[in-house]
């Protein structure tokens, strides 16, 4: 057999193997809408070359919706300015958004309230 249909043997069987998360986790599930409204920043790296990094962050109110348009969060972002003066040579700052889990709440998919879990903190704190 030659090297190349070796490879895609072993490619076709890693793929073609079933899953079962699949069934746990359907396609969409990562297909959540978030509104609200992104900052611009920058700040300068020192290096032996300085390099302008430029970024975003998020600020005010924020909510989150599944695909099929449920509200499974909503809250408002603190802003946090983070301070770097042990890299590059220089001090620089930026700002970055928090979360004030007291100022959010979330949703289950039947739209009753409840205490966030794990993985809606995660994707709150997302970018």
């Amino acid at each position: 057999m030659k090297k190349s249909q070796f490879f895609f043997a072993i490619v076709y069987l890693i793929f073609s193997c079933s899953d079962e998360s699949k069934e746990k986790f359907p396609e969409n599930i990562f297909a959540i809408e978030q509104i609200g409204k992104l900052k611009n920043g920058s700040y300068t790296f020192c290096s032996t070359v300085p390099k302008k990094i430029e970024y975003t962050y998020r600020v005010g109110v924020w909510s989150f919706y599944m695909k099929n348009g449920k509200k499974i969060a909503e809250g408002e972002y603190d802003k946090k300015i983070i301070e770097i003066d042990s890299a590059g040579g220089c001090s620089y700052s930026y700002i970055t958004n928090s979360v004030n889990l007291n100022k959010w709440q979330f949703w289950d998919i039947d739209g009753k309230e409840i205490q966030p879990t794990t993985r809606l903190i995660s994707l709150i704190n997302l970018k």
